[in-house]
């Protein structure tokens, strides 16, 4: 199942900048920039976790990312990404049904994020 982190255009930091920044928080992790202009993403992850490999796409926009993994390793990568954009700017977490959806904001844990996910349905 694929998950979403969304947010306003331009809220998640300029491609360059997140992908430095992931490689900083999980050495290990496999970044390649997405050249074609007309496609909707810029970049392409790949982050080892502790359960699983975080796999996602940066959208070109920077107001989303759809990604891949263990739900506990994804929850602290959504917690992760929280910290990278200004604390007025929403995060909703959620699944691709839409069936689990979270309002990320600055102080939750990535518990937090994996238990309010599991009450919305997700």
């Amino acid at each position: 199942m694929k998950y979403y982190i969304i947010t306003e255009t331009n809220g998640l930091p300029p491609v360059p900048d997140f992908a430095s920044r992931l490689i900083t928080r999980w050495p290990g992790t496999t970044v390649e920039q997405l050249s074609n202009p007309e496609g909707s993403y810029a970049l392409d992850f790949q982050v080892p976790m502790a359960s699983s490999s975080v796999e996602g796409l940066l959208a070109r926009t920077r107001s989303s990312i759809n990604f891949e993994g263990d739900l506990q390793d994804m929850s602290e990568f959504v917690q992760w990404c929280r910290t990278l954009i200004p604390p007025h700017l929403r995060l909703i977490f959620c699944d691709e049904g839409m069936n689990g959806e979270v309002k990320v904001t600055p102080p939750m844990t990535a518990e937090d994020i994996l238990q309010a996910f599991h009450a919305s349905g997700g």
